[in-house]
């Protein structure tokens, strides 16, 4: 395994510190092979079955969950069928397990005991769970506020949850910078090279699902964008291998008050007239892998769009009519699926794929304090 900067091209051996490029830009695990049904671990029916994708193997991967593959199932949206990838039915309730597990995997195996993590809440839940599991000391930074259904969960699993007031950037700054004194390691899901080595596998698993096809269009919700890179390299491993032989196009939504992606996308300087959204997930001013993934994106022949407040909730509200509780961040997909329908971006007879990134029982006090507006 190698590391690469997608900036200069410079290239790095591993360590369990190194998080990004002398020149400052974030580092990537260098590309070096497809993936095809042949490596498919056939009698293995948990993320496992994938392993030989990841750059750790599987006999040394120790902690996990036995973590599922999760369930792709058939919605509607504006009357039209669409496919939900539920990874809010992850062991900590989110797609971020993906990432974790590898990454808590990788510090184990070099004798790393304590990790230090920023984050708006589900990647810290993430690795506060796998880090309890392999018997880690774990610091988690959260913004002031974050909802107290992550927060629970993080100090439940005996993570140290520490709040900083300030922007998201503040936060990640909070946590790099605590390691200089604690002696702990940082494994910010949005810097560590491994996370989205990890994430590629919902790739993996989608492709098995549609019957070993790509789907036309994958939708998420775009904060830092580590599901669309990870989701990215999983495909593109799959065409390098003659498996499909298209990418999905990717589609990232952003919400109105927060839209870096939109902007660089489209280069162009959108006015933001407010930072405030139920979508806390996303609430992200700069990705430290934005160029790359909009590069991803645009390769794809998908894009991003914005959505406004009231869409999301729209959302949220047709998704749990139809039996999904989902946080409002997850809410952003979904309503991005009927913006894009609405102006035909995509079609009906396309295979839309829309992932729910995180289970509702974690904002429950934001859904709580929405609940006579949805049901209006």
């Amino acid at each position: 395994m190698k590391y690469i900067c997608m900036n200069c091209n410079k290239e790095y051996s591993p360590a369990p510190e190194l998080i990004k490029c002398t020149c400052g830009s974030a580092l990537w695990v260098k590309p070096t092979s497809s993936f095809s049904k042949n490596d498919l671990i056939g009698n293995e029916f948990t993320f496992l079955r994938y392993s030989n994708a990841f750059p750790i193997k599987k006999h040394d991967i120790q902690v996990s969950f036995n973590n599922p593959i999760t369930p792709l199932t058939q919605a509607e949206l504006s009357g039209v069928p669409i496919l939900v990838k539920m990874d809010s039915l992850q062991p900590t309730g989110s797609f971020k397990d993906r990432g974790a597990v590898l990454v808590i995997n990788y510090l184990k195996n070099h004798g790393i005991n304590s990790i230090a993590e920023d984050s708006s809440g589900n990647g810290g839940s993430a690795y506060a769970g796998y880090a309890a599991k392999g018997k880690m000391e774990c610091n988690i930074f959260v913004p002031a506020g974050t909802s107290l259904g992550k927060t629970t969960q993080t100090r439940l699993y005996g993570a140290n949850c520490i709040e900083i007031t300030g922007t998201r950037e503040d936060v990640a700054t909070a946590a790099m910078e605590s390691t200089k004194t604690h002696g702990s390691y940082y494994v910010g899901h949005n810097w560590y090279p491994l996370f989205i080595e990890g994430v590629k596998s919902i790739a993996y698993e989608i492709w098995e699902q549609c019957g070993y096809k790509a789907p036309d269009n994958f939708v998420v919700p775009a904060g830092n964008g580590s599901l669309l890179a990870g989701a990215y390299l999983g495909f593109s491993e799959l065409l390098k291998s003659g498996e499909i032989d298209k990418l999905p196009r990717l589609f990232g939504v952003q919400s109105e008050g927060v839209q870096p992606f939109v902007q660089v996308f489209n280069n162009t300087d959108i006015e933001i007239t407010s930072l405030n959204t139920i979508a806390e997930g996303i609430k992200i001013q700069r990705s430290s892998r934005l160029k790359e993934i909009v590069e991803f994106v645009r390769g794809s022949k998908g894009c991003f769009i914005s959505v406004s407040e009231q869409q999301i909730q729209l959302a949220l509200k047709e998704m749990g009519s139809q039996g999904y509780f989902i946080e409002p961040t997850s809410a952003t997909a979904f309503a991005g699926i009927a913006h894009l329908l609405k102006t035909g971006e995509i079609n009906a007879k396309e295979v839309t794929v829309g992932v729910i990134t995180g289970n509702g029982l974690k904002a429950t006090n934001t859904i709580e304090h929405l609940i006579n507006v949805l049901i209006d």
